[in-house]
C-alpha cells in the first residue's frame, strides 16, 4: 500500500478550476503524472460533496479544455451537504450494488416524514392534555424541529439512549416531560419506519456511503479514484476517504487547509487531550479532526501542482491565518 496522497488547493485559488487543471495535466492522483488521453478521463472516478459541486466540476473541466468536446470522469456526489441525502441514485441502483441487493431499505419521503411526525406530535399533545391540544401549525413546527434533531443525530451516527441521565436533579421534572415528548422519535418513529419497511434519508445516506467504501475495497476500479472537496463533516464519509487514501491510485483533495498556521496553534484547535477545550468555532477544526481520523499529518499535505500562491497571495494567506 502506498502512502496516502492528500492534497489541498490554497484559499487563494478557485478550487474546482484547480482540480480540473491538475487532473488534465496529470498532476492528480499524483504530482508529475502522465496527462490523461482523450479516453483515459472516463476511467477516473471523482467523489464530490454535493450534486451542485458535481455539476460545477463538469463545467470546470469544459472551461479548462477551452470548451472543446471531451469525455468527463465519472463524478459522483456523496451528499455531505443538506441539498440531497442520498448517494447518486443511479450509482446506488446499478447491478450487484443495488440497494435491494445490499439490504438497504428505501428512504421515507420528506413529505411523508413531516406529515407523520406532525400526526405523532398531535397525538402526544392530545394524550397529555385533551383540553389543551396543540394546533396543527404548532404541531408542524415541532415536527420540523424533531426532523432536524433526527438528521443531526443520524448524521453523527450516535444514539439517543441514555437521555434520562442528561439532566441533574434540579431539572429532573421538566426533563422527564421532555423525555416523554422525545419518545416520538425514540419509540413511535422507529416503529412507523419498521411497519412501512422504510428508513430515514440520513441513515440510508450513511449506509450507502459505507457500502461504497466496502465496494472500493473489495472491487477497486482500474482507474484513479479521487475524493475532492469533501471535508468529513458527515462521519460516514471519513470511511470512504480512508479507503480511497489507502488505494495505490487514490487521492484526496481538500479545500483550503491552512498550511501557514504554526504547529502549536494548529494542535490547540482540536487537542487530543480530552481535558483541553475543543475549538469547534475555528474554521480549521474540521480539518484537524479529519486528518487525525485519516492518520495523516498536516506536514504531509501537498499543494496541488502549479497552484501554489504567488508572493502577494502568500502574504494575504499568512495574514488571514
Amino acid at each position: 500500500m502506498s502512502e496516502p496522497r492528500v492534497f489541498t488547493v490554497p484559499a487563494s485559488q478557485p478550487f474546482l478550476t484547480a482540480l480540473a487543471r491538475a487532473i488534465l495535466s496529470g498532476d492528480l492522483p499524483k504530482s508529475g503524472g502522465t496527462p490523461p488521453g482523450p479516453l483515459d478521463l472516463a476511467d477516473i472516478t471523482l467523489y464530490m460533496p454535493t450534486r451542485r459541486a458535481a455539476r460545477a466540476l463538469g463545467d470546470a473541466f469544459l472551461a479548462a479544455n477551452n470548451g472543446g468536446t471531451m469525455l468527463l470522469p465519472t463524478i459522483r456526489p456523496i451528499s455531505e451537504g443538506h441539498e440531497d441525502l442520498t448517494l447518486l441514485t443511479e450509482a446506488a441502483e446499478l447491478g450487484a450494488n443495488s440497494t435491494a441487493s445490499i439490504g438497504i431499505a428505501p428512504a421515507i419521503s420528506e413529505t411523508e416524514r413531516r406529515l407523520t411526525l406532525t400526526e405523532l406530535v398531535l397525538a402526544w399533545s392530545h394524550a397529555k392534555d385533551p383540553d389543551n391540544t396543540y394546533t396543527p401549525a404548532q404541531a408542524a413546527n415541532l415536527a420540523a424541529d424533531l426532523a432536524s434533531l433526527m438528521d443531526m443525530v443520524e448524521t453523527e451516527g450516535v444514539s439517543l439512549d441514555g437521555l434520562n441521565t442528561l439532566a441533574g436533579d434540579a431539572f429532573a421534572e421538566h426533563w422527564q416531560e421532555t423525555i416523554q415528548f422525545l419518545e416520538i422519535i425514540t419509540m413511535a418513529w422507529p416503529a412507523h419506519l419498521k411497519e412501512k419497511g422504510l428508513t430515514s434519508a440520513a441513515a440510508r445516506r450513511n449506509e450507502l456511503i459505507r457500502s461504497e467504501a466496502a465496494r472500493l475495497k473489495s472491487h477497486p476500479p482500474s482507474g484513479p479514484v479521487i475524493v475532492a472537496g469533501v471535508t468529513g463533516s458527515v462521519p460516514a464519509t471519513t470511511e470512504l476517504m480512508r479507503t480511497v487514501a489507502s488505494m495505490d491510485r487514490g487521492a484526496i483533495v481538500l479545500p483550503a487547509v491552512d498550511l501557514e498556521l504554526d504547529d502549536r496553534s494548529w494542535n490547540a484547535i482540536a487537542p487530543e487531550d480530552g481535558d483541553k477545550p475543543q475549538h469547534y468555532e475555528h474554521p480549521q477544526y474540521g480539518f484537524c479532526k479529519l486528518l487525525r481520523q485519516l492518520d495523516v499529518k498536516r506536514a504531509d499535505i501537498q499543494i496541488v501542482a502549479n497552484e501554489a500562491p504567488d508572493a502577494t497571495q502568500d502574504t494575504r494567506l499568512k495574514f488571514v491565518s
